[in-house]
């Protein structure tokens, strides 16, 4: 593949959590050559409870997409003989054959914020990859927002963003031959939700049968600024992926994406 056509396709998973896009979109645009959102055209999520995306919502993307880079996927992403996780991966599949075979494809959640997207995007340009090449980023967890209070979790905790001809397994896991696990840092949106959104999420994503949901959820709820010190392991997979929390104080994203970059840098 000649360097010119390994463009910068960046793909996202549109769901309930749409309003999350007006934070990740603004850092991927003016970097990447096409966009393309893909949306259950019937509501449902991969649990099959239905979700609204309002008009204004299309609205605000239509007059933010200035270049015309973006696209609107809508397919049936619901199978109801599927696992939430099965349906994951095939959504995941049909948007990678909706962007087409050629370029690095990078399929972000929408409450994935990456710290440097514009130095990613450069890295990327810098390899020669395979056709079955797939580069891993790190995420910084968004565990509990309490107002302007803030709790992450930073660790390597590593994830697949960027391929080339993705054929998907597992969510963005790949059966890759070649695996490039870099130091980039993401700040994941992941717990840092209303109560109510936390409560749809662990019904709805792809892991809502792996553990004890509603206990973990009592869990996340004790977490504040007087408790965050003792909660140790506590990843409801893998426990020691979570070790410990951070605290920050932010009122936007933008304000707490700053505060994360300046704390790596001291660390």
């Amino acid at each position: 593949m000649a360097q010119d056509q390994y463009l910068i396709k960046v793909g996202f998973l549109v769901s309930y959590d749409y309003e999350f896009m007006k934070n990740s979109l603004p850092i991927v645009y003016p970097h990447a050559d096409q966009i393309s959102f893909a949306i259950d055209k019937d509501r449902k999520t991969w649990n099959g409870e239905s979700f609204e995306i309002p008009d204004t919502f299309f609205d605000w993307v239509k007059e933010f997409d200035t270049e015309n880079k973006i696209n609107i996927y809508e397919d049936n992403f619901y199978v109801p003989s599927l696992t939430a996780m099965e349906c994951d991966t095939r959504e995941r599949n049909l948007l990678a054959e909706y962007m087409g075979s050629d370029g690095w494809h990078l399929q972000i959640d929408s409450d994935e914020y990456f710290l440097d997207f514009p130095g990613f995007v450069n890295y990327l340009k810098t390899l020669k990859p395979g056709e079955s090449t797939q580069v891993y980023a790190r995420w910084i967890t968004m565990y509990k927002k309490n107002g302007n209070d803030i709790f992450l979790i930073n660790t390597n905790e590593v994830f697949p963003v960027a391929s080339i001809s993705p054929k998907y397994k597992l969510a963005r896991l790949s059966d890759t031959v070649n695996n490039i696990y870099t130091d980039f840092k993401v700040l994941h949106q992941s717990w840092a939700r209303e109560e109510e959104e936390i409560q749809l999420k662990l019904r709805n994503w792809g892991h809502n049968t792996d553990f004890d949901a509603e206990s973990y959820f009592r869990f996340w709820k004790t977490i504040n600024k007087q408790t965050y010190r003792y909660a140790k392991s506590f990843h409801p997979l893998d426990p020691w992926l979570w070790p410990s929390l951070e605290y920050f104080e932010a009122e936007k994203i933008e304000q707490l994406i700053g505060k994360v970059k300046e704390f790596l840098k001291r660390k």
